[in-house]
């Protein structure tokens, strides 16, 4: 079991967006001496919801103060990028952090996004498609060409090329049943935050993820099985009640957004209208009990156990700096995730290596 920690940027009040950037830039370094696999970067534009709009870059400051975590992006949104510039800072990503780096990808579905950078929402997912093959090409070969309804190259070769052999990881943002059974088949990576999701569900979209991949003919041992979820891990009541009421004031202020009956695609306004509806039915008790994983150690490794035994997960990415919690609260709960929760799936995984076999002696058969 791997063990990341996610980053929103939200933009606080009485806190300078020169604060939030140095104050998880020291958050990232705690991680990484903490013994944390991975951080993930979130992007977002044009509102205070969240202030980087560019996860690459702030990836490469990373990179220079840590030594061992992975840089995930979760999620770079294709539609806004030129596909070969994206795929040039990529590179240089991976090449600047050693090949300490996974590519989170995603479609992006924030109004306001699409109209500041002038792309029309109901071109996103053929431009995300495209984007997203272009991407590959360039990571992987060293000279191609593609021919697509908004993209044409020929003979073209980035540089630098990665550190990574054929690049570094790219993982897809999914939630629907059909992206899980289609990326299965195509042997793709993915991630998911799907909270409030009920367990049955999610374990039947993993359940579609795995027979997607043996039906393609992937071999699902050799991928990681990434979950996202907001989390608290403490002791008193006080500290967790003061988590639930963040991650619940967090969950209301979506809201403001996520797509309106009129700014969503057609297919997606039952959805969002759903969305919509059970925020403004949201309570704090339904946070506390659906909206993450909060509660002792003890509390916290139980649900990570539940998760990989249900679903599969094998790389388990907490939100642990929750929007609307007090920093220093925040840092503790990583504190206590990082000396009481990790270390318990460490002796589990070390308990399940298999012990090497002695090899015979000389002239024996």
């Amino acid at each position: 079991m791997k063990f990341g920690i996610m980053n929103l940027f939200p933009g606080m009040e009485n806190v300078s967006d020169y604060e939030v950037f140095h104050n998880t830039l020291a958050e990232i370094q705690l991680a990484d001496e903490l013994g944390f696999d991975s951080v993930w970067l979130a992007e977002h534009h044009f509102s205070r919801y969240g202030i980087l709009g560019s996860p690459l870059t702030f990836g490469m400051a990373i990179a220079d103060r840590t030594k061992n975590i992975t840089i995930g992006t979760a999620v770079l949104v294709l539609p806004f990028y030129d596909p070969v510039r994206i795929a040039e800072d990529v590179a240089t990503l991976d090449v600047l952090s050693s090949g300490r780096v996974t590519i989170g990808v995603g479609r992006g579905y924030q109004p306001k996004e699409f109209a500041g950078f002038r792309t029309p929402a109901e071109e996103s997912r053929a431009r995300y498609n495209e984007i997203y093959e272009i991407l590959k090409l360039a990571l992987r070969e060293e000279n191609w060409s593609y021919d697509g309804q908004y993209y044409q190259y020929e003979n073209m070769t980035t540089y630098p090329r990665p550190y990574t052999p054929g690049g570094p990881p790219l993982l897809q943002g999914t939630v629907s049943p059909e992206s899980f059974s289609e990326r299965g088949r195509a042997g793709e990576g993915i991630i998911t935050s799907p909270n409030f999701t009920p367990l049955r569900l999610m374990k039947r979209n993993f359940e579609l993820y795995r027979e997607g991949m043996l039906e393609g003919g992937h071999d699902i041992t050799q991928y990681d099985i990434p979950f996202m979820q907001q989390v608290w891990a403490g002791h008193g009541e006080d500290g967790l009640r003061q988590a639930a009421t963040a991650t619940f004031e967090y969950y209301r202020s979506l809201d403001k957004v996520i797509p309106g009956a009129e700014e969503a695609l057609v297919e997606e306004r039952d959805y969002y209208e759903k969305v919509a509806k059970n925020l403004k039915l949201l309570t704090l008790e339904q946070t506390l009990t659906h909206g993450g994983n909060f509660g002792s150690p003890q509390q916290v490794i139980e649900t990570i156990e539940l998760l990989h035994e249900e679903l599969g997960v094998t790389h388990y990415i907490g939100w642990l700096r929750i929007p609307y919690l007090e920093r220093t609260a925040a840092l503790k709960s990583m504190e206590t995730f990082a000396t009481e929760v990790i270390p318990y799936f460490r002796k589990k995984d070390q308990a399940l290596e298999p012990e090497p076999v002695a090899a015979p002696a000389s002239g024996l058969r």
